[in-house]
């Protein structure tokens, strides 16, 4: 899949900014911990990894352009043109062909991009390795969309022991890599937690009436890490009660609310985020599109503190009013 565009002289002067816009960066560890942005981070990866209504989900054969890749190149292309690249993309591959249930484990390889400027400069987003997707028994065999799901069928989506990461080289060289390992067990610093967080992954079930008209999410333990050039930047568990969160409609009419909690194992904080009828509105972007969150810690420097982030139409773009009342424009870059 390739294109031909123009680069804005931001991507080249501050080649950083451009190669995190495609997978995102940390920005909010050490002194200014946002739970809100982790937690969402979690729970629109697993929302919109596997639904036929979004460009995000399952993808079998190559979409337009004007789709997600396009997406991609506005998020690093905020200014002027000033030099031509192509896009070289790869992925979106579920191994083996999709059969029904019967043939589980499935191994998903999500998309790898490589771009050239026309400078000779070079940046990459690659994935290490594909995520395992198992369907339970009820599952319909007729699609692997969770979305055209009937009752009580159940997709477990998980990683091989050392994660799945995704790693971006800038056109100078710098890396930034972040690492999805849903074998959480162990991996967060607060043992008070509980559900203790576990290995069993990221399941989502539907409802008694199908996914279409609701259905569950459980994150049973998930450990996200980021490092910059090798150093360790960005550490958290991502955990569900047994409960997990709750998800109304289907498509653009999905309404999510429940509890999300986050370890921040660096800093040693730990978050509570609830999700208030939050709406993922467009089927074209990964994050939500209105509601907010609340995060409140319950351990560490901030105890008893809350943040506030609250979502916008426009994809990724939201307001967080911080634990001491300022308030911050924040761009959401991370779908894990």
């Amino acid at each position: 899949m390739k294109s031909s565009k123009d680069l804005s002289l931001l991507a080249i002067v501050a080649p950083v900014l451009g190669i995190c816009a495609l997978a995102g960066c940390p920005s909010t560890e050490g002194t200014e911990v946002s739970g809100s942005e982790v937690a969402i981070s979690a729970v629109s990866g697993a929302l919109n990894n596997t639904e036929s209504k979004s460009p995000l989900g399952l993808n079998f054969v190559p979409r337009e352009q004007g789709g997600a890749a396009e997406r991609l190149w506005r998020q690093i292309n905020p200014i002027a043109p000033a030099y031509a690249a192509d896009w070289t993309c790869t992925g979106a591959v579920l191994t083996p062909a999709w059969s029904g249930p019967a043939a589980d484990p499935y191994s998903y390889a999500p998309v790898s991009c490589t771009v050239t400027w026309g400078n000779g400069k070079t940046a990459s987003a690659i994935w290490s390795s594909a995520f395992i997707l198992n369907w339970s028994t009820p599952c319909d065999p007729a699609t692997p969309f969770m979305d055209s799901q009937a009752a009580n069928c159940s997709l477990t989506r998980t990683t091989g022991p050392g994660g799945n990461t995704r790693t971006l080289t800038g056109p100078s060289g710098e890396t930034y890599a972040i690492t999805h390992n849903t074998m959480g067990a162990g991996s967060g610093w607060d043992a008070t937690v509980v559900p203790a967080p576990s290995d069993g992954g990221v399941v989502m079930t539907c409802g008694s009436t199908g996914c279409a008209a609701s259905r569950t999410l459980v994150i049973n333990g998930s450990h996200l890490t980021g490092t910059i050039d090798s150093l360790r930047a960005w550490d958290h568990t991502v955990s569900t009660s047994a409960a997990g969160i709750s998800v109304v409609g289907a498509g653009a009419d999905r309404v999510v609310t429940g509890t999300v909690y986050v370890q921040h194992n660096l800093v040693h904080a730990t978050s509570a985020t609830v999700f208030d009828n939050v709406v993922y509105g467009d089927t074209a972007c990964c994050y939500p599109t209105g509601g907010s969150v609340t995060t409140t810690f319950l351990a560490g420097l901030d105890q008893g503190k809350s943040e506030t982030l609250r979502f916008t139409l426009l994809c990724g773009e939201a307001t967080l009013t911080r634990t001491n009342g300022a308030t911050a424009a924040l761009t959401l870059s991370q779908c894990l």
